[in-house]
């Protein structure tokens, strides 16, 4: 399904705002940080911006292992110095996704619509100033009073050690109710449809998240706190869910569909 791209200008006219904060955005956004630690599929980086002046105030601390840039020369830079470093036949798209990913998480009750998780797959810069698939994510973001977006989290998550081919797109979860439920983006129409996808329980996307970082079973039991035989019993589900008959199968198809 095809994304219509916009500016950077039109952007700019979604994100923008006049509310700022004084807040230590680093420590803010620290229990977020700390969970992707825990259950990103592989090496990732993070930077925050903030919506009043669109200016990158904090970026980790292995941006130049990630990115052609280290996180000093992240610091302070305009949005735009972002978008600079990903593939010219992705960066309309993802700023397409950005744009639609705030409305979604603007539009009210704030409480439902925050627990909405936008995925945008695309290609950006490695530390060699090569292209690769990435996965783009905003796992927590911080409000105004009004409800407005005024900064979050922007997670890129490295996906070059897959093997299954990739595409250029925006997949949205719904984690409430403690199910997942999967939906394609449609930029154009500003409005999500629900994906042919199974619904998966909390639970079973951690688990496949933590398999997806190559974790066997006795670690993901002790890493979700959980006995060995219920993570054998989730993986089974799974692979009943996905129509898949071994571990690779399924990990083969949560990639294919986007399912992290």
């Amino acid at each position: 399904m095809k994304l219509k791209p916009i500016s950077q200008d039109n952007l700019n006219k979604v994100l923008m705002r006049k509310e700022t904060v004084a807040i230590d955005y680093r420590n803010y956004f620290a229990p977020a940080i700390e969970q992707a630690t825990r259950f990103a599929p592989a090496s990732f980086c993070w930077f925050i911006p903030e919506t009043k002046n669109m200016t990158i105030v904090e970026a980790s601390d292995n941006m130049r292992q990630l990115t052609p840039h280290t996180a000093t020369d992240w610091m302070g830079k305009g949005i735009g110095f972002w978008f600079a470093i990903l593939h010219p036949d992705d960066v309309g798209f993802v700023m397409a996704a950005v744009a639609m990913a705030v409305k979604i998480n603007e539009t009210p009750p704030i409480e439902k619509s925050d627990k909405l998780t936008s995925n945008i797959y695309c290609r950006m810069l490695d530390a060699t100033n090569q292209y690769r698939w990435v996965l783009i994510q905003f796992p927590q973001r911080l409000y105004s009073e009004e409800g407005k977006v005024i900064s979050c989290v922007v997670m890129t998550t490295d996906l070059s050690h897959l093997a299954v081919p990739l595409k250029t797109m925006m997949t949205v979860v719904d984690v409430s109710n403690n199910e997942s439920h999967y939906y394609a983006a449609v930029v154009d129409e500003q409005k999500l449809i629900e994906a042919n996808l199974p619904v998966i329980s909390k639970r079973e996307r951690d688990v496949v998240r933590l398999m997806a970082k190559g974790l066997n079973t006795p670690q993901i039991a002790e890493q979700l706190f959980i006995a060995y035989d219920t993570v054998e019993n989730h993986k089974r589900n799974l692979r009943k869910k996905t129509q898949t008959k071994t571990a690779a199968a399924l990990m083969n198809y949560v990639w294919e569909n986007n399912l992290l």
